[in-house]
């Protein structure tokens, strides 16, 4: 489109082309709002003009002033305009020139003050050099990249948008274009899913969280509060990606104390101790606390004070790590959890942050917990070596119990490799011959029998299936000084409620942690997670236990068991029998049989 087909207009609002072109462009406004009206050229014609450079008088000074320089010296002359690159040929950028396309003959001689030239966001792309190989599953910063992508929005667009302000009226900007968009259509369709959100889209995104909606909600109400822009313009796609990475940018602000995530993490601890919060941070001989929190080594914990009170009565703890939970590799969450005695569910006590996999954050962990007041009966761990000998350490009568699902899935995928046929069976049949064994092993609650059945197993597998015998005597009984069957049968754990026997708890809470509060995002800072669990997790747990407490809303699991109790005890009463019980003295009563009583059989009981 030819500058020729533009009119000026006199006032400082923004000129539209004529309704009856292709395009509807603008040609001067104010110099208070041309970003924004440029920005809004989006919603008129579809395109989105992206900042290139400037260029001022002073600029132009100091260019000739550096091209004298390096003629002294005799050196080759280097062109050091910024608002000249490779696109340059295609823009001709002599003053008197220009000035002609917006000035008559009498102005021709008018100065530029300055210029500002914009690129269409579909330009090419700038070549970055790198090592890094497109397949690598990580980059240098260890998170995962993503080969398979969409499509490349740069296709390397030739139009460019020049601003100019001229020195005798600064108040008003004059817009020039040049070049045609090439290889894309503004405003088609095609093009829609290249184009940004609008600022107006954006700062009402941010409205709504902040009111404290989740995204979801945040993105159905706006998707109908947008459906009538027409198909072609991208407000009328809202993403919940696009509400989630506002979100997350939202999240950072409220949460971040520093750039720095380990500066912004120790600022954030010192703030939480003076609040009355247990905090732990691991520490080697001779150092300071921070001076363990880098990307490369951390460890640290804390309790809040309503989890302190739990510690009275923390006598099973369920204890596991989760993945996946920040951006730093080989980084874990440390949570225990116990079961709230009125709620009956589970509830965090405590946590741990550390990339640290062995026993060492384990132990200085536990320590401190111990020093106020944790003394667990027993813990229920996932068979992790780490974590069964920092709890011998720190608490040696205390009974562990490895999740029973994780060991029987264990003995369960040996069993499928390493039982084989034997003399009157095929592999299925010896294979469906060895597992009811190892149930009734796991499951027998009196300690001489299991010792019997132990024994018995051992003779009589000894010798057809000697792989497995071999796995099984070396994995869970000769460990822990041949011990090892204590973690794992019934009749060494304390006799308490059933869910304990595995770590359903803390892994039901982690997978509530993962999916509703970090939408299974792996690339969160630690100062974001910290956050998360003081304020949002501790928030919600909190009035859960309390809704529970007082049996509002849906049943609980405790409420239901015990609603179950009173069904029968209800219908035992309305029954239609006889008083089977009489009362003959105040220390003597008549009992009826209750056995199939024909004869009317009675019974004198008397109690002192």
């Amino acid at each position: 489109m030819s500058n020729n087909q533009t009119r000026l207009a006199s006032s400082p609002n923004p000129t539209i082309l004529s309704q009856g072109t292709n395009q509807a462009r603008l040609t001067e406004c104010s110099v208070h709002n041309y970003k924004e009206v440029i920005k809004q050229q989006q919603q008129l014609t579809g395109e989105s003009w992206v900042y290139k450079d400037k260029y001022s008088i002073k600029k132009k000074h100091d260019q000739l002033t550096s091209r004298k320089e390096k003629n002294s010296q005799g050196q080759e002359v280097i062109v050091l305009d910024s608002s000249l690159d490779n696109d340059s040929h295609d823009i001709n950028v002599d003053s008197n020139e220009i000035d002609g396309q917006h000035r008559n003959k009498r102005q021709r001689k008018a100065k530029i003050a300055w210029k500002i030239r914009y690129a269409c966001h579909r330009k090419a792309r700038k070549q970055v050099l790198t090592d890094l190989n497109e397949d690598d599953e990580y980059d240098e910063d260890g998170i995962k990249r993503r080969p398979i992508q969409k499509r490349s929005k740069h296709v390397g667009c030739k139009a460019n948008l020049m601003v100019y302000c001229y020195e005798e009226d600064e108040e008003k900007v004059y817009f020039q274009y040049v070049n045609e968009h090439t290889l894309h259509i503004p405003g088609s369709i095609e093009d829609v899913q290249f184009l940004p959100m609008s600022n107006a889209l954006h700062e009402q995104i941010l409205e709504e969280l902040r009111k404290g909606y989740n995204v979801r909600d945040v993105r159905q109400y706006l998707q109908r509060e947008y459906n009538v822009h027409p198909n072609t313009t991208r407000d009328a796609h809202i993403n919940t990606i696009d509400v989630y990475n506002i979100f997350v940018k939202y999240r950072q602000e409220l949460c971040s104390r520093h750039t720095n995530d380990f500066k912004s993490i120790e600022k954030r601890l010192t703030e939480l101790q003076q609040n009355g919060y247990h905090v732990w941070i691991d520490t080697s001989e001779g150092q300071e606390p921070q001076q363990r929190l880098t990307s490369n080594d951390f460890a640290f914990g804390f309790a809040a004070p309503w989890q302190i009170n739990y510690f009275d009565q923390a006598r099973f703890i369920s204890l596991d790590a989760t993945h996946d939970v920040s951006k730093y590799k080989d980084s874990v969450l440390y949570t225990m959890v116990i079961r709230d005695s009125v709620a009956g569910r589970g509830v965090p006590i405590t946590y741990l942050f550390t990339n640290d996999l062995s026993s060492r954050p384990l132990l200085g962990w536990f320590r401190s917990l111990s020093s106020i007041g944790l003394n667990p009966q027993r813990f229920t761990i996932d068979r992790s070596l780490p974590e069964d000998n920092a709890i011998i350490h720190v608490w040696p009568s205390c009974s562990i119990q490895h999740c029973v699902w994780h060991v029987m899935r264990a003995w369960m995928q040996n069993v499928q490799s390493k039982v084989h046929g034997s003399i009157g069976r095929t592999p299925a049949q010896a294979k469906a011959h060895i597992r009811p064994h190892l149930k009734a092993l796991m499951y027998e609650r009196n300690r001489e029998q299991f010792h019997n059945r132990l024994n018995t197993f051992l003779a009589e597998f000894l010798h057809s299936q000697p792989e497995f015998i071999s796995y099984f005597k070396t994995y869970y009984i000769d460990m822990w000084d041949g011990k090892a069957c204590e973690r794992w049968n019934a009749s060494y754990q304390p006799e308490v409620f059933h869910a304990m026997q595995t770590n359903n708890f803390v892994e039901s809470w982690h997978n509530q942690l993962k999916t509703c509060y970090l939408k299974r995002k792996r690339t969160h800072r630690l100062d974001v997670l910290v956050e998360v669990l003081v304020e949002e997790v501790a928030f919600d747990i909190k009035q859960e236990v309390s809704r529970l407490s007082v049996n509002v809303g849906r049943m609980g699991a405790l409420e239901r068991r015990f609603r179950v109790n009173e069904i029968k005890a209800e219908k035992e009463k309305r029954m239609p029998s006889p008083s089977t019980i009489i009362r003959l003295l105040d220390e003597e009563y008549s009992v009826e049989s209750f056995a199939n009583n024909t004869n009317n059989t009675a019974y004198n009981v008397s109690y002192f």
